[in-house]
């Protein structure tokens, strides 16, 4: 099981194959969209045909029966994915992230998690915050605690769960910052609580656990071994994915969904442009119109920016893994700053295109609106708020006392 050094991500050379898989398998994402929405997850069918090219498994390393893609190639198939389904494809960016990110930890952690069996596929859902709690007991932790927004909680067997280190006795913290905790999901409950605008089908429920026992290997104490740590006699690393920051790993390719979806909805409304009249004018063809063919080429340029941009906040994370570096504090504001823009083109694009489409695009039998939906939802994760992340960037710039802790952007 001990890895060897690796000049790239091997994974790479089947990116292509699975885009074109993908986009066999629009017509049946699409086709049970509407569906999974209602179901509010995932539908069993979708699940299957992804599995069956192991697109749960794209970030995975190698070592542990992954595919070793790239953040770069990653995003690529993502964007396809969205263009099926944007809500699957936040479930595919979820489980496919948060299972990369426990390919990070201890030994102790990685064997506990994937080496018992092999022929099981382990994907793995939860959250950090608001955070459970772990009292220490003899040989591990007792874990209590509610997350919610758990999206693939029906199709996770494992849960990452963010916990503070109490004191049995005063109930106060006893390490610095948020620790996390795996368990089977079997040993939690999934509580029903996921009834939202957009994104409803990705499953974000909440898991409960209650006086679960996590043993000490899976448990990653921050402040002690966190995630990426390499330390002197670690096995089960090499890969460029074990050098890639968690934070900018997570907030650039999560964005690929969101820029997926946008592409398609410019897709549906170019689509309509030469069939439809522009309602109480002349004009009998959209596209005889200047005004719609100029908001239409800046949704369009702003789509376009947009990728670029993702794209290229993809491959500054990749290049850091491959060349085993680390962002410098104004790099790491500058990466956030970049993808605050991603976030910012997309919301004016979409809106721009809603205005385009007319009202009758908000007709719930019209696919275009739940995209928009999903896309909005989307838009709103932690990691993409815009305000936020153009703070951090100015502050970086200008050497003032910032509102994130180093590391945690």
């Amino acid at each position: 099981m001990n890895s060897t050094q690796n000049t790239g991500f091997p994974g790479d050379e089947k990116v292509d194959r699975l885009i074109e898989i993908v986009r066999e398998l629009r017509p049946l994402l699409q086709k049970n969209a509407p569906m999974g929405e209602k179901q509010r997850s995932p539908m069993q069918e979708v699940v299957d045909a992804l599995d069956e090219h192991n697109i749960f498994r794209m970030l995975q390393p190698t070592r542990w029966g992954g595919l070793g893609i790239s953040p770069t190639g990653f995003a690529r198939v993502q964007m396809e994915i969205a263009k099926g389904d944007p809500s699957i494809s936040w479930v595919v960016q979820i489980l496919n992230g948060q299972t990369w990110v426990a390919t990070l930890g201890t030994d102790e952690l990685q064997e506990s998690m994937f080496s018992s069996d092999p022929d099981k596929q382990v994907l793995i859902c939860g959250a950090y915050n608001p955070p459970g709690k772990a009292e220490k007991v003899d040989g591990g932790y007792i874990v209590n605690g509610a997350w919610p927004y758990c999206s693939g909680s029906r199709q996770g067997n494992w849960v990452q769960s963010g916990c503070v280190i109490t004191d049995e006795e005063s109930g106060k913290p006893v390490t610095a910052g948020i620790n996390m905790a795996y368990f089977p999901i079997e040993e939690g409950t999934i509580k029903d609580t996921w009834f939202v605008t957009g994104m409803q089908g990705t499953g974000s429920d909440t898991i409960v656990a209650k006086d679960v026992f996590v043993p000490d290997e899976r448990m990653v104490v921050t402040a002690e071994r966190p995630f990426g740590d390499h330390y002197e006699g670690k096995k089960h690393v090499g890969a460029p994915s074990d050098y890639i920051p968690v934070v900018p790993m997570v907030r650039s390719t999560g964005l690929a969904q969101l820029v997926g979806a946008a592409e398609y909805m410019l897709e549906l409304v170019e689509e309509d442009a030469p069939k439809k009249p522009i309602v109480t004018t002349t004009i009998t063809k959209r596209t005889d119109s200047g005004n719609y063919m100029y908001n239409l080429g800046k949704a369009a340029s702003e789509i376009d920016s947009a990728k670029k941009l993702m794209l290229d906040a993809c491959r500054q994370v990749e290049e850091l893994g491959l060349e085993r570096k680390k962002f410098t504090t104004l790099e790491a504001g500058q990466h956030k700053g970049q993808c605050s823009q991603v976030t910012d083109l997309i919301h004016s694009a979409i809106e721009r295109l809603m205005f385009l489409a007319g009202s009758s695009s908000f007709s719930l039998d019209k696919p275009i609106q739940r995209y928009w939906r999903d896309v909005h939802v989307g838009l709103r994760h932690v990691t993409n708020i815009p305000y936020v992340g153009y703070e951090i960037y100015s502050r970086d710039r200008l050497e003032v006392e910032n509102i994130s802790p180093p590391g945690a952007y």
